[in-house]
């Protein structure tokens, strides 16, 4: 499947997710350079605008060459980056791929990451018709693992000292959802 060619704009009602592009750069510093929203990512914060497009040209070439689908999460009406959704480590022998996010600090605690997440994993078994997604994060961020099992995700495998960041070794949890899961979470809230 030529992940480059399929059209993936998706509308929640609250947000409008669309594919990143080259004005998202402001967006993508405000949520890299906060130390806050950095605490629990792969990478330190980044300290300039440079740096916000070296990570989004980084992106942008990986969309390109169908190695990932990255989502620039915005209001309707408005086309202001405020998070990110991205789809990646593509195994399509497998029909699995690995979900990462982050939300500007300023929107957290209002529910609109699970409505994004909740459109990029319908769309991920909908559209592109994976059989798994999978979530690697740190064993310290709760309220990812909190959003990720209200969705359905189930706690698979703790990876001791995964990552090096902040010049110390870090945990990492591993999470995963099956189509299967997510169908009949679907189902149940259907029948509520």
């Amino acid at each position: 499947m030529d992940l480059t060619r399929i059209p993936r704009v998706l509308d929640t009602g609250n947000l409008r997710l669309r594919p990143s592009n080259q004005n998202d750069v402001q967006g993508m510093f405000a949520m890299l350079s906060d130390p806050e929203s950095m605490k629990y990512w792969c990478d330190k914060p980044i300290e300039n605008l440079d740096a916000a497009v070296g990570v989004l040209n980084k992106d942008l070439e990986s969309d390109a060459q169908g190695q990932s689908m990255c989502w620039a999460v915005t209001f309707p009406g408005e086309d202001r980056m405020i998070g990110k959704c991205i789809l990646f480590q593509f195994d399509q022998a497998n029909h699995r791929a690995e979900i990462g996010y982050i939300l500007n600090r300023e929107y957290w605690r209002q529910g609109l990451m699970q409505q994004a997440l909740e459109a990029v994993i319908d769309f991920a078994f909908d559209t592109l018709k994976l059989h798994r997604i999978e979530a690697d994060v740190d064993t310290e961020n709760t309220g990812s693992i909190a959003i990720l099992e209200k969705l359905g995700f189930k706690r698979e495998g703790l990876f001791r000292e995964r990552w090096f960041v902040y010049d110390e070794w870090q945990d990492s949890l591993m999470l995963g959802l099956l189509k299967q899961d997510w169908q009949a979470r679907e189902k149940s809230a259907a029948e509520k």
